[in-house]
């Protein structure tokens, strides 16, 4: 709790004030656990809203003291990340470098297909007899397929890739 008080620039007495006490005889003998069994069981949480603390660190249970957990959290993975090395950094890299690569043949790929789609149904238009043909059903009944799968896949690739936020 000292440095949490410490981290707000409050005095002892600042702090008592502001947790309820008169004076900081109280407050000091809580932040140096000399009395620990009498620390009333509103004091944690009234000192984590008054210092902007976490519960977590006041009990002393995380080094992390920031309250919002979103923060915390994003905190964590940033330190998690600094932790990795050079070489995992870099397989991580070319990991998105070659996801990247795949998008764009993809996204060409998906491109591609819708101009088949078109072109099939425009040649449908202009004869009328390609229904009655051989097989038309059954390439009609593939392209179908075809630009439904094409559709999902390019749904699942555009909420990977808004998902990641990772630039290289």
């Amino acid at each position: 709790m000292t440095i949490a008080r410490e981290m707000c620039g409050l005095t002892g007495l600042e702090a008592a004030e502001l947790l309820g006490y008169a004076n900081s005889s109280k407050l000091s003998k809580i932040e140096h656990a000399s009395d620990p069994e009498t620390i009333p069981a509103f004091l944690p949480y009234k000192a984590a809203i008054v210092y902007q603390v976490s519960l977590d660190y006041l009990f002393g249970l995380s080094s992390d003291w920031q309250r919002d957990p979103v923060i915390a959290q994003e905190q964590q993975i940033r330190r998690a990340l600094e932790k990795v090395s050079t070489d995992e950094s870099n397989a991580i890299r070319d990991l998105f470098e070659q996801l990247t690569i795949v998008e764009q043949a993809a996204t060409v790929a998906f491109n591609r297909f819708g101009e088949i789609k078109r072109i099939v149904n425009r040649f449908r238009e202009i004869n009328p007899e390609f229904d009655e043909l051989k097989l038309g059903a059954k390439l009609l009944r593939v392209v179908e397929e075809t630009h439904s799968e094409v559709l999902a896949i390019g749904r699942k690739l555009a909420g990977y890739h808004s998902s990641t936020q990772y630039k290289t």
